[in-house]
């Protein structure tokens, strides 16, 4: 069954995908559907070789229209789930719903990770094996029993690219292990309160990206 939404999901454009049980990792209004499903996006190298020294107007709109398809995916999953007799809810692809602004119901890099699909990196973003941190996710919470297996520890090694790229000093330099809290990685305060303060002209001052355009796995794409 996994197999064929697998496929379903590649045809419709998809293309990262991942299982996992975060069964211990879900908050308790999600306790029915421990398992999960991972989607994911490749940005555009085109679109991100622009980001340099800030966001561009034309990264803000794909980065939107990133997370429209990939939510409208994640529908498409729990539908094809419910139709065959499984519970299923979709995680927006970007919401926050925490009082600072800073975090959503249900962190997409901990079920990516969980499935073995790659590790966070010292700038907190999710580093894949094929497209670096180029890449938007969404995931789907279920019932139905799913397994994986995660990659314990960075592999970021001694690059600090992102942290000396990142432009108010967010990022803090530390190496992610399974058991990093976001905070020991980046401040994610900083990183909104800068984008709000210096990109409003670009999308309401919602997006940066400038330490997913410097990564070198992202720019070179190249396995682990």
């Amino acid at each position: 069954m996994m197999n064929t939404l697998r496929k379903m999901m590649v045809r419709e454009g998809i293309d990262v995908f991942g299982t996992s049980d975060v069964t211990g990792y879900v908050p308790d209004q999600f306790a029915s559907t421990p398992y999960a499903v991972t989607l994911g996006v490749r940005l555009s190298d085109a679109v991100m070789q622009d980001v340099v020294h800030g966001p561009t107007k034309i990264y803000f709109h794909h980065y939107r229209t990133a997370n429209a398809f990939l939510d409208m995916c994640a529908l498409k999953c729990v539908i094809y789930l419910g139709r065959h007799g499984y519970n299923a809810v979709a995680i927006p692809a970007s919401q926050t719903t925490n009082s600072a602004a800073t975090a959503g119901d249900f962190s997409h890099k901990t079920a990516a990770n969980l499935s073995g699909l790659g590790f966070i990196g010292k700038s907190g973003l999710f580093v894949t094996e094929q497209y670096g941190p180029r890449v938007r996710f969404a995931t789907v919470l279920t019932d139905h029993k799913l397994h994986g297996k995660g990659i314990q520890t960075s592999r970021c090694g001694d690059c600090t690219l992102c942290m000396r790229a990142c432009p108010c000093g967010a990022i803090i330099g530390s190496h992610w292990t399974q058991n990093s809290a976001r905070d020991d990685i980046v401040d994610a305060a900083l990183c909104r309160e800068h984008m709000k303060e210096k990109y409003a002209m670009i999308g309401r001052g919602a997006v940066c990206g400038i330490c997913a355009a410097v990564c070198p796995y992202g720019k070179s794409r190249n396995s682990y």
